[in-house]
């Protein structure tokens, strides 16, 4: 047993010397350009027409406005659930469920890489199953909704770290 705490503590040791971490105690963040929030609304019509377009001729969707409903109601869904994730996170330093605090506060971005995956993992199911049967090759349907999700997250995400500046 004793031979285990000593392994443990080098490892530890070596895991903190490795992978240090920066702490800011006692400070706040503040955005000195723009809240992100500012931004959601060019994100969100941005990101939509990208999709809408990309799913009607990459994925051979002929019927443009169910396309585009389908993907208005899959990027509403996965617009939400990241805000609602983190809202439910800042309970304990909000004193309550906040979404304006999940907008504004911290230094944390609306799009990080989770993001990219938690978007493929809400829009991708409901896209692809509304629109199947719609779509000529289900194989160029799901290939598109795939890429253009990943192409409109990296490019929300480069156009949002421009805008939205932010510094302790």
């Amino acid at each position: 047993m004793k031979h285990k705490a000593y392994k443990a503590a080098i490892w530890a040791g070596a895991f903190l010397f490795l992978f240090p971490s920066i702490v800011y105690a006692n400070s706040s963040w503040h955005w000195v350009t723009a809240s992100p929030i500012k931004v959601l609304p060019f994100a969100v019509v941005f990101t939509i027409l990208i999709e809408t377009a990309s799913v009607t001729k990459l994925g051979r969707v002929s019927d443009y406005r169910k396309a585009f409903y389908i993907i208005c109601l899959a990027n509403l869904m996965s617009f939400i659930a990241p805000y609602l994730e983190r809202a439910y996170r800042f309970i304990p330093t909000s004193g309550g469920y906040s979404v304006f605090a999940a907008f504004n506060k911290g230094p944390y971005y609306i799009v990080l890489a989770g993001y990219l995956i938690l978007t493929i993992a809400v829009e991708l199911p409901i896209v692809y199953f509304l629109l199947r049967k719609d779509s000529l090759n289900r194989k160029n349907l799901l290939v598109s909704i795939l890429l253009s999700n990943i192409v409109t997250t990296l490019l929300v995400a480069v156009c949002e770290r421009i805008i939205c500046v932010g510094q302790w």
